[in-house]
């Protein structure tokens, strides 16, 4: 340090030592750190110090220690620039100059004109609202702006599509060198994430975590009962810095509100590890004044709903109630994913369906909802296929026994096959009983080629008798 610095030796040894009581005095840890990182500090009178402090705080810095403990050159700054680097801040379009100083006290060493050209420079790069990123992340004042752009260019190159709007969701990305970043993809790929940059892409504060912590959380996901914890992080990469007792706690939040098995929950839907408790707790309640008897079963078979409003869910009832349908409480306890369809397409589906021939879709759909997830181009096709066969009124059919919708196609057309190669009548109702066969048994079926049902039935009857253990 005195070679460094020789005008340190022009000091007495016993000033140097008053000095660091004085600054351990007035709340300093490490006064021989501070002045190691500068010098200067030990030909400042102490009650100059201790009036700088004073002012910090008139300026509206909470703990001028600490300010001056991570940048000591504060000490050697007037506090009238420090007040007019806080208007000038002002001036600039940052609403909280001090909250940023105390964040980043190296904000104070930067010329006025140099931060407005940064400013500027920025908004040539494409980012829409430079003084919001730099209230985030004020080191970047300590950026050059060709830095800046070349990092752009090797994000690029790395397979981001828009570095642009990832910087501006993290601007601390700008802080990681290239080779840094570069590893890190390689390293996620090892451990088998299949899509790194898109990972990064949804959560880049995954840059600022060590591999260690993540291959630990992976661990930590497959003791908690997650099967396939890659395949969970890549759904909802945010979990990554989350920390594992938060994502116990909330497994055992789950269990206490009565989900049975929220691991199962969590592993479909891993946003729900972004809920509050109280949210979920509120939401349950909420699904109960709205009439329904079990939100929690409702919820295990469609976790989604956790993100539905409960105004949205209190409009989508009426809505389905002005549609015609006399229960939509009891239609969407049957089918929850309901919640997901938007009401016009709830009507579309029920205006093809009535073009279709069939003369009342709403009985149709309440007798069967999940008709709202079949295609109306899937229906026609059905039809035409069960017309070919030979069946006479295929619309009255399907009216009869809706679920003929859910099948296959490649299953209807064996079925229908087999049913029109039989030489009894009532081929409709033999369809949907043999619809309803397992797929080895309608096999078995297809290969013998029977000529009537009592054939069709005894061939049913000893493939279940093969059947049994």
């Amino acid at each position: 340090m005195i070679t460094s610095k020789p005008a340190i030796s022009s000091y007495a040894i016993d000033n140097i030592r008053g000095k660091i009581a004085n600054l351990r005095e007035l709340g300093f840890t490490d006064p021989v750190k501070m002045i190691t990182s500068n010098p200067p500090i030990l030909g400042l009178a102490i009650d100059n110090i201790r009036g700088k402090i004073t002012d910090l705080r008139e300026l509206g810095f909470a703990d001028p220690v600490k300010m001056v403990t991570s940048h000591p050159a504060i000490l050697g700054l007037a506090i009238g620039s420090i007040r007019g680097k806080i208007t000038n801040l002002r001036a600039a379009g940052f609403t909280d100059p001090v909250k940023m100083i105390t964040s980043s006290p190296a904000t104070l060493g930067y010329a006025g004109d140099n931060i407005l050209g940064k400013i500027a420079d920025l908004r040539e790069l494409g980012f829409a609202d430079p003084v919001k990123m730099i209230t985030s992340k004020p080191p970047i004042l300590g950026y050059t702006i060709e830095n800046i752009r070349a990092k752009i260019a090797d994000l690029r190159g790395l397979g981001f599509a828009d570095p642009v709007k990832l910087i501006r969701w993290s601007p601390a990305i700008l802080g990681y060198a290239i080779d840094n970043i570069r590893g890190k993809i390689a390293d996620l790929r090892e451990l088998g994430f299949a899509d790194p940059v898109k990972m990064i892409r949804v959560s880049p504060e995954i840059l600022g975590l060590r591999m260690d912590n993540i291959r630990r959380k992976i661990a930590d996901l497959h003791d908690l009962g997650f099967a396939n914890p890659v395949k969970t992080i890549t759904c909802l990469p945010s979990i990554l810095p989350c920390h594992v007792d938060t994502i116990r706690g909330k497994i055992a939040n789950l269990h206490d509100l009565g989900f049975v098995d929220p691991v199962k929950m969590i592993t479909s839907t891993p946003s729900i590890l972004s809920y509050a408790v109280n949210s979920i707790r509120g939401k349950i309640a909420n699904l109960r004044d709205l009439g329904f008897a079990d939100p929690v079963k409702m919820i295990t078979s469609t976790p989604s709903i956790l993100s539905y409003a409960v105004n949205s869910i209190r409009g989508k009832i009426a809505n389905l109630r002005d549609l015609g349908f006399a229960d939509p409480v009891k239609m969407i306890t049957t089918l929850p994913a309901i919640l997901c369809y938007a009401v016009e397409n709830i009507r579309t589906k029920i205006i093809g369906l009535r073009e279709l021939g069939f003369s009342d879709p709403v009985k149709m759909i309440t007798s069967l909802p999940a008709i709202l997830g079949y295609a109306i181009d899937s229906i026609r096709s059905k039809l035409a296929d069960l017309r070919q066969l030979g069946f006479a009124d295929p619309v009255k059919m399907i009216t009869s026994l809706p679920a003929i919708m859910g099948y296959a196609r490649e299953r209807l057309l064996l079925c229908g096959k087999i049913v029109m190669q039989l030489d009894d009548d009532g081929t409709d109702g033999m369809f949907a009983q043999l619809l309803r066969q397992p797929r080895a048994v309608i096999d078995a079926i297809a290969a013998a080629q029977p000529r009537t049902w009592s054939e069709v039935r005894i061939i049913v009857a000893a493939a279940k008798r093969n059947a049994k253990p």
